[in-house]
């Protein structure tokens, strides 16, 4: 799925002044911990109202009060550490990209302009959804997920669907697969939906015409892999760049 989304839309993913520190909340140790804790203190009002006609009022009491206070104290705990991740987003993206904090607030600022592309790979506009997305503006892209990772949109080397993918029992299966500049980072995803995957890679090309986008193809009358030959591509995109 692949959309421009409109300014009322932009405006609900940087309320906070960064769709990034938007994204970055979707995760973290926190939620878990918050999430567990409002379980069992549900788990115990439950256990006491079951209780409550066998063991009399009291006895019932006390076991809801033996789960629930456990599990109000996970909450805030969880509350708690979840405020100090998500305080840490802007770090957190340097560190996983490779960014300096300028090009990082530069992406947010660019969010907002027009031309903005999100994309994800399946259907879904709810809150949660909107923070696993990716995004596309004039320089920048975040592949959709949960990690905080940022590049140049010009640095994507290879981004290509292929129903072709050596599995490693020796079988194929259907991939998408990109990957950067760096040689060392990039998204493979198994099995992924077809049509929303070339929507994807249709995108990424419209902002940057030099990447490669077919598992197979051949250049100068050499034939490339762009999964088991990834070095030798990003080599011949580094020099294609520079030649430029």
């Amino acid at each position: 799925m692949v959309f421009v989304p409109d300014d009322k839309l932009k405006g609900k993913m940087s309320k906070n002044g960064s769709v990034l520190q938007y994204m970055y909340s979707v995760s973290g140790a926190g939620k878990g911990l918050a999430a567990m804790g409002a379980m069992l203190a549900v788990i115990g009002v439950m256990l006491a109202a079951a209780l409550y006609g066998v063991l009399g009022a009291d006895s019932a009491v006390k076991i809801a009060a033996a789960m629930i206070v456990p599990g109000v104290l996970l909450i805030v705990l969880g509350v708690v550490l979840q405020k100090k991740r998500e305080k840490g987003w802007l770090q957190d993206h340097v560190k996983t990209s490779g960014l300096p904090e300028q090009e990082i607030l530069q992406a947010d600022q660019e969010f907002k302009q027009p031309g903005t592309v999100l994309f994800s790979f399946f259907k879904g506009k709810d809150s949660n959804s909107l923070k696993k997305m990716g995004f596309i503006t004039n320089t920048y892209i975040r592949f959709p997920g949960t990690s905080p990772f940022l590049r140049h949109v010009n640095d994507v080397v290879a981004c290509f669907y292929t129903k072709k993918y050596l599995c490693r029992d020796g079988g194929y299966d259907r991939a998408f697969v990109a990957y950067f500049t760096d040689g060392e980072n990039g998204v493979l995803m198994d099995s992924p939906p077809e049509k929303a995957s070339l929507e994807i890679v249709k995108a990424i090309e419209a902002r940057n015409p030099m990447v490669i986008t077919s598992h197979h193809f051949t250049y100068e009358g050499k034939t490339y892999d762009a999964v088991r030959d990834a070095d030798e591509v990003v080599a011949l995109h580094k020099r294609l760049r520079a030649e430029i």
